[in-house]
């Protein structure tokens, strides 16, 4: 296997699969009010995570990569108070995560490194991808925190669980 492959299928899998699978398991765990709960007026709760996750996505990979149509409303995503329901929530991700799977899972890795849009934010189409995992993976540690400050042992062994879930879903 060549190294491109085989780092287009870690960025893919944890963008697509392990990630937002962590995520999903602290929205099932959480019920409204603690989805959209904040520690103070600055902090993001859950919900805005979600919508802030789910804007970058869509902006960086199915617009700059995928070449889909969106437009990107960042202060909305961190300035909702809820409640968006559970369920409508949980849509939104999930339609973003289909599309940036769809995006990836066609994707060519002879795109990696051209250059992209944003060229002093992210030079390459590689950096944005990177980016975007490294994204999601700090905002999935601050999701998972949070839902273990509201619910103890909710998601003990989280990493675990869904390492163990996607991997046998393949």
């Amino acid at each position: 296997m060549q190294l491109d492959t085989i780092a287009l299928e870690a960025l893919r899998s944890r963008i697509t699969r392990i990630l937002p699978e962590q995520i999903r398991a602290c929205i099932e765990e959480l019920n409204e009010e603690q989805l959209w709960w904040r520690p103070n007026e600055t902090s993001n709760s859950v919900g805005n995570l979600v919508l802030h996750l789910s804007g970058s996505m869509r902006h960086y990979l199915s617009r700059e990569i995928g070449g889909l149509e969106y437009t990107r409303n960042r202060p909305a995503e961190f300035s909702e108070r809820g409640p968006v329901a559970k369920e409508q929530l949980l849509e939104i991700f999930n339609e973003t995560i289909n599309q940036a799977a769809g995006i990836l899972e066609s994707f060519d890795t002879s795109r990696f490194t051209q250059a992209t849009s944003e060229t002093g934010y992210n030079p390459t189409v590689f950096n944005l991808i990177f980016n975007v995992a490294i994204h999601i993976a700090t905002h999935t540690g601050q999701i998972v925190y949070i839902t273990k400050m509201l619910k103890e042992g909710a998601v003990d062994e989280i990493w675990i669980r869904t390492h163990k879930k996607v991997i046998g879903n393949r």
